[in-house]
């Protein structure tokens, strides 16, 4: 039921009519796929979205439902970082509007509590679950905790104290919120087989919640699905989140409009920029320039910049100096007709100003941005944001039209910059973990009206990485939509995930589930030829349909030189092929390495509906006898005097496959052997669960 505080919660979201039914259908989504709240069951899903899309608004929508619904009690597990905790409790306040002329109020939001309030908070479960209390003073509970052991001890102890106040634990049903999920709360110890101490805490508090849903919210889920599916973090469901209109992100900074948007900073650039001690490098002035012609030319705030160095507080705390220092020179000069300030116009602010409009950009003419310029310098608070400051270091965003935010690792997941156009990171790209590097991603967002405005100064590496999670989140949504849109529960889905070797899909630490990540070469013979130790009378009966649906077009090869058989082929549709390899079964390592292609060809038709395969029918489907060695059958004939060799029968530029029809000479056992080839232009690399 969509009751009275989500139609309250969405009419002030300032969305458009699209958009509220966009997040209202999608919210009723996930709560209708949690535990029934009258029942005694516990359940935990998993809800995808994208960097800056909206999340936070779901799990608000979400809560609200839930409140609407009957669940007196909610718990959001919120940041790492008291910055983070804050933004997110102050959010949920306001976007639940907590506070309420008259002092009724249907909402209690407790902040890190104790089991002092465990009075209140009964009082308050009581007045949900009690039928003769008038709507009017109903009050649900929602709990705000950070993601850190002995504030997640002291939220258990509170709910393990609601007995004393006539309240029974296990008839309350329970809503878990965790904010980004793949954080802090997954086991990091279980390579040692230990179990770390937030993630121990967070399963004792869902042991003292006999009714309950935990739901893990996060835009980069690699982490949750290579858990080991018996962890009870390990998510039965998944729901996947649909941005609304207007949003920008990788696809559109990275793909789209990546010439615009991505200035790649050279090695040598990095390598000055990471050791810089005395004066700030030419490619943070000319970011510093097109940040003040963009703050100059949007003319509102609130606008920003990010300057995200390097995890070092040191160098955070240089830069934050470097910027200071600018911002004050630069504001003198440009209010001083001379020499001096020309050089600095020309050098820096010219070069800024016709990129911008080589981007794409509507600007003024670069003399009226220049009138604007020092006084819009002068609105600009420069802020260093580190484990060395203050929570949030002061920022209250409508205090000032513009920031300048100078930091690292605080800066990067779950923190919302206000309108982040200008970005300068030359940070490296570290351990390679996509879904740590994905979050640094500030700079996404809905940004429709001015992206032509946004621009981002990044290490050459961190850039190309960016570009590669465009495909590599691509596929990973169109198969949890599969997932989300069948019911399939995520303990019965395969985990396949297309993504480079260089880079590793999540902390090593956290992951306990087996699985296969190769590269699939291009121009280079891959062999499917294991003996199974099951039946593969469907592997049989599959090739021999696709050459009956396609006996049309069979041909000889004419390469072939032998007189008593000949290899055939036929160029089919790669849709058919891929409907070929679906059902294939057969020795683990082979279906692991068959489901590699068929994802890595699935991506690439994806991009080009007009693909084809040649399938080459090796010896005409006639058998041949293979004795298997170390448990793999040798399916290539060698060259001679009248044949070229089975390596020889491809198509240049297409995909191909030979299909082996072979008998076990050590069994009898008869057996499709598959070789494929697949062009440079096709190739990629493909994580496949064991």
């Amino acid at each position: 039921m969509v009751g009275p505080e989500t139609t309250r919660l969405l009419s002030a979201s300032q969305l458009d009519e699209d958009g509220e039914n966009n997040v209202r259908t999608q919210s009723v989504g996930v709560l209708a796929r949690c535990a029934d709240p009258t029942s005694d069951e516990c359940r935990t899903g998993l809800v995808v979205g994208y960097v800056q899309s909206g999340k936070t608004l779901s799990f608000t929508t979400v809560i609200s439902l839930a409140r609407d619904n009957g669940f007196p009690l909610i718990i959001l597990l919120a940041g790492t970082k008291q910055n983070l905790h804050e933004q997110t409790s102050q959010r949920l306040s306001h976007d639940l509007a907590v506070q309420r002329d008259g002092g009724l109020s249907p909402w209690a939001l407790l902040e890190n509590p104790t089991a002092a309030s465990a009075a209140t908070v009964a009082q308050n479960v009581v007045s949900m679950t009690d039928p003769t209390v008038p709507e009017m003073f109903r009050r649900a509970t929602v709990v705000t905790v950070m993601k850190n052991p002995a504030r997640l001890r002291r939220v258990k102890e509170l709910i393990e104290a609601l007995p004393q106040y006539g309240v029974d634990g296990s008839e309350v049903p329970v809503l878990v919120v965790d904010d980004e999920a793949d954080q802090a709360g997954l086991n990091a110890a279980v390579q040692d087989d230990d179990a770390t101490a937030t993630y121990q805490s967070i399963l004792e508090l869902r042991a003292a919640l006999p009714r309950h849903t935990y739901l893990m919210y996060t835009a980069t889920p690699q982490a949750p699905l290579l858990i080991n599916l018996a962890d009870v973090l390990s998510p039965d469901f998944v729901s996947v989140l649909t941005p609304g209109s207007g949003y920008t992100g990788g696809q559109h900074f990275f793909v789209d409009h990546k010439n615009q948007f991505v200035r790649r900073l050279s090695t040598s650039a990095v390598n000055e920029a990471l050791s810089v001690t005395d004066e700030p490098t030419e490619d943070l002035k000319l970011a510093l320039a097109s940040y003040f012609l963009v703050v100059a030319q949007r003319a509102k705030g609130p606008v920003s910049m990010l300057v995200h160095p390097s995890h070092t507080t040191d160098l955070q705390e240089t830069y934050g100096g470097f910027v200071a220092a600018l911002s004050s020179q630069w504001r003198q000069l440009l209010q001083l007709p001379g020499e001096d300030r020309e050089e600095l116009v020309d050098r820096y602010f010219r070069k800024a100003y016709d990129d911008l409009v080589a981007g794409g950009a509507a600007m003024r003419s670069l003399e009226d941005l220049l009138v604007a310029v020092p006084h819009w310098i002068g609105a600009t608070q420069v802020r260093v944001v580190n484990s060395g400051t203050p929570a949030d270091s002061d920022i209250r965003w409508n205090t000032a039209p513009s920031w300048i935010l100078v930091g690292g690792n605080k800066l990067d997941r779950g923190f919302t910059v206000e309108g982040l156009t200008t970005t300068f990171m030359p940070r490296r790209l570290g351990a390679g973990q996509v879904d740590s590097v994905q979050q640094r991603a500030r700079f996404f967002g809905y940004k429709g009206s001015y992206a032509d405005l946004c621009r981002a100064w990044l290490n050459g590496t961190t850039a190309d990485a960016f570009e590669h999670y465009v495909h590599h989140e691509k596929l990973l949504r169109e198969e949890l939509v599969k997932v989300d849109e069948q019911g399939i529960s995520l303990k019965d889905w395969k985990r396949l995930m297309l993504l480079d070797p260089t880079y590793k899909p999540t902390r090593k630490a956290v992951i306990d589930l087996p699985y296969f990540h190769d590269r699939i070469k291009g121009d280079s013979w891959v062999s499917v030829a294991k003996v199974p130790a099951v039946d593969v009378s469907t592997n049989i009966a599959s090739a021999d349909r696709l050459r009956t649906d396609h006996a049309a077009g069979v041909t000889r090869d004419e390469r072939d030189g032998r007189d008593d058989r000949r290899n055939t082929k036929v160029l089919v549709p790669m849709e058919d092929f891929l409907e070929f390899l679906a059902d294939w079964t057969g020795h683990p390592d082979d279906v692991a390495l068959v489901n590699q292609m068929g994802l890595l060809l699935r991506a690439r038709l994806d991009d080009d509906p007009s693909l084809k395969v040649e399938v080459y029918f090796m010896d005409d489907g006639e058998l041949r006898s293979r004795t298997p060695v170390d448990g793999t059958l040798p399916l290539a004939v060698g060259h001679s005097a009248k044949y070229i060799g089975d390596a020889k029968f491809f198509t240049p530029g297409f995909t191909s496959v030979q299909l082996h029809q072979v008998r076990v000479a050590t069994s009898e056992q008869v057996v499709v052997g598959l070789s494929v080839r697949v062009p440079a232009s096709l190739a990629g690399a493909v994580l496949v669960q064991a």
